[in-house]
């Protein structure tokens, strides 16, 4: 067996789907005139009302003009004149902000919802602080219909979700892409994962479950079974991307291509030939966000772990720890390129940040376990600061975090730190 060195940086993210030959692609902004609340909000009107045929022409117009006025192209005076006789614009637009804050969450992805278990609340807490973007752009190729539906973007992380309309899954497969792509402001690596929502997630006890609450059920194999399709027939694809770097994402515009929709055997990992659709999906729009987060800093010992916490990091979507962490190294064995069983040494990682209790009571023990990075800060070996950013399995409330919880390998429970204040 070889050995072979390793450095101090782990990307933890997981891809799934082939990544051949990706394009880096240059994507034009956009100048943003109209504020993101105001925009976001008259958008949720539009669409909530857009469906009442008799009165859509009207509401069209009334929106043409809000875009209108912030970009300076007054080309609508005769519908404006139409809708004064309805209502005087101040009071609809006034009607429209009011009733998409009431509403908010009309629009949210049905998957997104589910895969990180996001509460109503929560949904218009978001899209106030700015951290949600509406993408709604659909394309369909041989009878297969994607549609970019949203994103979340916070300081660390990015959730897109996609809905996909007119694809059936065969039993004994998995629905996947042969190649996916994603780039954010035109360059690609970054940290993330990518698959279709199964219908599984992960409960307060870290067992699986189904995102309606009930236990996760099994085959005649034991394996947990699936539950990719929806009621209505459609499924969701979901991304989700995590950098150490604060505030990556905001505001830069993601480029994600999608090529030909096919079903991977299950047990032996093949494409079925048969179940291929071929085309190409293409979107880009842009990540709004939320820098908004709660931070701590701390002088905080692990038990007799070593490690000692200097700072702790909250945002809705993802989780950021320092701490001092002396250096270790450990050997492990890996397969190499070949298939041939190799060793590696790599440096000993630190406690991981696992969960949090919130100040009601309430426990999320296995809430970063999505994907990120983490490692020492330096290359010096004297330096012994290290750190870690990890996504979150559901979205939470920074303000409401009480005690956070690190894993202690040794016994298999958890380390607890108490935030000041609580």
């Amino acid at each position: 067996m070889t050995t072979a060195g390793y450095d101090g940086r782990q990307d933890i993210g997981k891809e799934t789907g082939m990544m051949n030959d990706r394009t880096k692609i240059e994507i034009l902004r956009e100048e943003i005139v109209i504020p993101r609340i105001v925009q976001q909000k008259a958008d949720t009107a539009y669409v909530m009302i857009k469906g009442q045929n008799s009165r859509m022409s009207d509401v069209e117009a009334q929106i043409n003009d809000l875009t209108d006025k912030n970009t300076k192209n007054d080309l609508h005076h005769t519908r404006r004149s139409r809708i004064k006789k309805v209502l005087p614009l101040a009071a609809v637009l006034i009607m429209l902000l009011a009733g998409a804050v009431v509403a908010a969450g009309t629009r949210w992805s049905a998957g997104i919802s589910e895969k990180w278990q996001v509460e109503e609340s929560q949904k218009e807490m978001l899209q106030q602080e700015g951290a949600v973007s509406f993408a709604m752009l659909s394309q369909t190729q041989n009878g297969v219909t994607i549609t970019a539906e949203q994103s979340v973007t916070d300081n660390y992380s990015v959730y897109l979700a996609f809905r996909v309309d007119g694809y059936s899954v065969r039993e004994g497969l998995s629905p996947n892409f042969e190649e996916m792509q994603v780039t954010v402001d035109g360059v690609d690596g970054v940290n993330y994962s990518a698959g279709f929502f199964d219908g599984l997630v992960t409960g307060e006890d870290g067992i699986l479950e189904y995102a309606d609450g009930t236990a996760a059920g099994q085959d005649e194999e034991g394996n947990v079974i699936s539950r990719y399709i929806r009621e209505d027939g459609s499924m969701t694809y979901c991304i989700s991307m995590t950098e150490s770097e604060r505030g990556w994402a905001l505001d830069r515009d993601v480029h994600v291509k999608f090529k030909n929709l096919c079903g991977y055997e299950d047990k032996a990992g093949e494409v079925d030939t048969a179940s291929v659709v071929n085309g190409t999906w293409d979107f880009s729009w842009n990540l709004q966000g939320t820098g908004n987060r709660k931070e701590w800093t701390l002088e905080m010992p692990l038990g007799d772990s070593g490690a000692v916490v200097r700072r702790i990091e909250l945002s809705p979507a993802s989780g950021y720890v320092e701490c001092d962490w002396p250096r270790q190294r450990e050997t492990r064995q890996a397969v190499g390129p070949d298939g041939e069983l190799m060793e590696i040494s790599r440096p000993v990682r630190a406690p991981r940040m696992s969960g949090v209790r919130l100040k009601d009571g309430t426990e999320y023990r296995y809430l970063f376990s999505g994907d990120g990075t983490e490692g020492y800060v330096s290359s010096e070996q004297e330096s012994t600061q290290y750190y870690a950013c990890r996504g979150c399995e559901r979205l939470i409330d920074p303000e409401q975090v009480a005690v956070v919880f690190f894993e202690n390998t040794d016994d298999g429970g958890f380390y607890e730190i108490v935030l000041e204040g609580d």
